[in-house]
């Protein structure tokens, strides 16, 4: 999951370096924005090969004041990182209570953070459907595929759906946004012609003409005029 992750980081104009956590199966990576990248947020992502409710507890009280003070000293990041960085902690979703996640999500110290979770049938999936592309236009477009929302709301995807885990990710990463898709309407005049008459289509004609000169007046007298000789 770090790998994709930092796939996704580097796809929207972030750089992502190497970070020893100094803890156990736990690996780390600190993302940073390029010099293209008006966002100032930092990013510091964990990846928790064996996780339980004890590790989870020990970052939150032990480790995260260790974490920024060496996050600080690196010559990548700047002062603002201590307001402006998100801890992202991604983990295999067993031997973890859901009360305990809670809690990590809203300790207000030294970080912001957010938790991904997923199964290995889930990340396999997932990797297998991103097929090595990590734009957000692709999430995107994976995020609208025909039916599988609707089965994502009613449970009713399978345990080996990706489907889930992108949810996760585009909620979870703040720099990926969804994108509002874009109706597909034909001209709204043409729609309506193929629906009238031809005695209809002569006056709709005479309403949609544009001739600002014309005093409230005179078009009600035309529009009558019109009408009357349909």
């Amino acid at each position: 999951m770090l790998d994709i992750l930092q796939k996704l980081c580097e796809s929207n104009k972030f750089v992502v370096h190497e970070f020893e956590s100094n803890i156990e199966d736990v690996n780390s990576k600190i993302v940073v924005p390029n010099s293209d990248n008006n966002n100032q947020e930092y990013y510091f992502i964990l990846e928790c090969k064996s996780v339980n409710d004890t590790l989870i507890t020990n970052l939150t009280n032990d480790h995260a004041e260790k974490f920024m003070d060496k996050l600080e000293e690196l010559e990548f990041t700047d002062e603002s990182l201590r307001k402006n960085c998100t801890m992202i902690l991604c983990c295999e979703n067993s031997n973890i209570s859901e009360q305990t996640l809670l809690q990590f999500e809203e300790d207000p110290y030294y970080f912001k953070k957010n938790v991904i979770t997923y199964s290995k049938e889930e990340l396999l999936a997932f990797e297998q459907e991103l097929n090595n592309q990590y734009s957000n236009e692709y999430l995107n477009k994976l995020l609208m595929s025909d039916g599988l929302f609707e089965l994502f709301k009613t449970h009713s995807l399978g345990n080996d759906s990706y489907y889930p885990l992108l949810i996760k990710v585009i909620t979870k990463l703040p720099f990926i946004h969804y994108l509002p898709q874009q109706n597909q309407l034909n001209d709204l005049e043409e729609f309506v012609k193929t629906e009238l008459d031809e005695s209809s289509i002569k006056l709709l004609d005479f309403i949609c003409r544009e001739d600002e000169n014309l005093s409230e007046e005179i078009i009600d007298e035309k529009i009558s005029t019109v009408w009357s000789e349909l």
